[in-house]
């Protein structure tokens, strides 16, 4: 593991949650998904209890509408919770979306020769250790880009200057 993660400057908050629809949209998909059959597993769990063991003389109707009316704010609490989980866990995917995605750009750069800028991920990002190791190929290969945005690659600046 690399320490010199710690070296970068501090990036400033992302200004979107949204960087990459396919992966965070799908993430969410997933969680919203698991969160549908948890709230459905429970809300079923509750009918059972209180049809087998609180009231078993009562109908299947009435036992429904004894558990809406006892559990309804279980069950509002629950909806009103669903943009928190959304919001939280469209920023928790952003952490690697985000520098995945200019990772991805700067790849993209390099594969079509152009000169790449040097990565520096957020404090809270993840994998802040491939930022360092793609810097370093990019230096090492010469395609990281200097301060003007020209190309440090050695053998392009020495070819030009040879008549």
């Amino acid at each position: 593991m690399s320490f010199a993660a710690n070296t970068h400057p501090p990036r400033r908050e992302r200004s979107t949650t949204v960087v990459d629809r396919a992966v965070q949209y799908g993430v969410v998909k997933k969680i919203a998904f698991h969160w549908v059959i948890f709230f459905v597993c429970n809300s079923v769990a509750l009918l059972l209890w209180l049809r087998l063991f609180e009231h078993p003389d009562l109908t299947w109707q009435h036992s429904f509408e004894d558990c809406v009316r006892r559990f309804m704010p279980f069950f509002l609490i629950s909806l009103a919770l669903i943009p928190a989980f959304v919001l939280d866990t469209l920023k928790l995917t952003n952490r690697f979306a985000g520098p995945i995605m200019r990772l991805r750009t700067e790849i993209t750069n390099a594969a079509e020769g152009r000169p790449v800028t040097k990565l520096s991920f957020r404090t809270n990002d993840f994998w802040r250790d491939v930022a360092d190791s793609f810097n370093r190929m990019a230096q090492r290969t010469g395609l990281l880009a200097d301060e003007n945005g020209q190309s440090t690659d050695i053998e392009s600046s020495s070819s030009t200057t040879q008549v």
